[in-house]
């Protein structure tokens, strides 16, 4: 009988501790058909590619509630390529943190999309996809979007107003250099159809190294059944500086079918990034100096249709043209179709 008791004491706490947290395995797989006109090279080809809206991707995230008005959370996200497999491994690329949220805001350390992530893309046509008039056009999107051995910390919201602030920490540090870093903050207002925000983040590969500077001004108003998006970008590395914006309006046909259409422009000195294994993942490329700043223009028009709550069929044609003082124009396009589902 005592037995008995006790057994059911313990069903009874493990069953009230179970209440209390979750862990929900999610991803989405995005793939899309594509034929692309590469700018650089004026090649066409036709390709199966992965990720045309949004990286594929799995993650287990999970909230524990301490009571008190605090929960204990965690991510761990990896991406992967749908056309070939690939991951690179099973590992938490996209995201790996910890942290703890309550009424003082949320706060995680590890590996967290930066506060400037978290604007970049909230006013961008096209969902800031393959078809987006800013691919093939803007540079200020090639910022390191989660930094490896980070802070974040995201304020409540105060009558429509938040703010967020990261940092990352390359932990090179030497002897005679001191360590790399990546500094971003975000302050953004969202109240009925207004949207506004604007983001901050710059990137060091060591402590005495030119930083990589970069600007987001977004801004969206819904009207009726058309949102109006507008967007502004820079990234200045030293005395280079490259601005850019974009314009356009996602229009609700029905309650499936959103047509997107928009245009962008690029001009500057800073002509682009190449890879690198420095803590920015890049290093910057300028034009000669004294030389003239060249131009990126991209437009675009797109359709998304939803065929469920969790599966989207979309499509649309992107055109887009590198004008470099003193030499031929460069014409990019892509012409794609594609599939979303989301679990």
């Amino acid at each position: 009988m005592k037995k008995s008791i006790l057994l059911a004491v313990a069903t009874v706490c493990c069953g009230s501790a179970m209440a209390q947290s979750s862990v929900t395995l999610y991803g989405l797989a995005d793939m899309y058909l594509a034929s692309k006109k590469d700018a650089a090279t004026g090649l066409r080809t036709t390709s199966v590619d992965s990720s045309g809206i949004y990286e594929s991707r799995f993650g287990f995230k999970g909230t524990e509630d301490i009571g008190g008005g605090y929960k204990v959370n965690f991510n761990l996200e990896s991406g992967f390529a749908m056309d070939n497999g690939g991951a690179g491994g099973v590992s938490f690329t996209r995201q790996s943190w910890v942290g703890i949220s309550g009424g003082f805001g949320d706060f995680r350390m590890g590996k967290a999309w930066s506060a400037f992530d978290d604007i970049s893309g909230s006013a961008l046509v096209a969902k800031n996809s393959v078809l987006a008039p800013n691919q093939g056009a803007w540079l200020s999107t090639s910022y390191r979007d989660a930094p490896n051995n980070g802070f974040y910390y995201a304020s409540p919201e105060f009558g429509g107003f938040s703010g967020v602030v990261s940092y990352g920490m390359a932990e090179n540090r030497t002897a005679t250099v001191g360590q790399g870093s990546i500094t971003s903050m975000h302050v953004k207002y969202a109240a009925g159809p207004v949207f506004a925000g604007v983001a901050y983040q710059t990137e060091k590969a060591t402590g005495d190294a030119e930083a990589i500077k970069f600007t987001r001004l977004n801004g969206s108003y819904q009207l009726g059944d058309a949102k109006l998006m507008a967007s502004y970008g820079r990234v200045a590395f030293g005395s280079a500086k490259t601005n850019e914006w974009t314009l356009g309006t996602d229009y609700a046909v029905s309650g499936a079918l959103t047509i997107s259409a928009g245009i962008a422009q690029s001009k500057g000195a800073v002509t682009g990034f190449t890879g690198d294994t420095n803590y920015t993942g890049k290093l910057v490329t300028t034009v000669a100096p004294g030389a003239a700043d060249v131009k990126r223009t991209g437009y675009s028009v797109a359709a998304f249709y939803g065929l469920s709550k969790r599966t989207t069929v979309y499509g649309g044609y992107r055109a887009n043209t590198i004008k470099t003082p003193g030499a031929a124009d460069q014409d990019g396009s892509v012409l794609a179709l594609g599939l979303l589902h989301t679990f």
